[in-house]
């Protein structure tokens, strides 16, 4: 009776393994630093949200700063889309109320132009594209 030895070898094993790292590997996409607009948009809610319930559950106002790449929430910092930039420094300041003086923020690029209008001061804000 003969045997015969039905495993795999080491060579064959390295192989498949090289070929499943690899593919891994590839697969593997690094998050951009730079989101899109259509991410950008419902992110820049759900923070704005966060932090006007926060500025009312504390009892203390808050500052949002929007600079020139960049909008902060106190400790947290938000990037605008690629390629988009304020022009002009602005603080919003949210009141224990939750109250927001109305304001615009403006986020241009070569080729659109974004306004974040607070306006009725409750602390709501429409997006206008153009």
């Amino acid at each position: 009776m003969k045997r015969t030895n039905s495993g795999f070898t080491l060579l064959e094993s390295l192989i498949v393994l090289s070929i499943v790292a690899s593919i891994l590997l590839i697969s593997c996409t690094i998050k951009p630093h730079y989101q899109q607009m259509a991410q950008w948009e419902p992110a820049f809610k759900s923070q704005w949200h966060q932090t006007r319930l926060t500025a009312q559950q504390t009892q203390k106002n808050v500052t949002v700063t929007f600079d020139r790449d960049v909008v902060m929430f106190g400790p947290d910092s938000f990037k605008y889309p690629k390629g988009y930039s304020n022009q002009v420094c602005t603080q919003i300041k949210i009141l224990k109320t939750g109250y927001v003086a109305p304001t615009t923020i403006v986020l241009t690029t070569d080729k659109q132009t974004i306004k974040i209008i607070f306006s009725l001061g409750g602390g709501e804000y429409r997006v206008e594209k153009t």
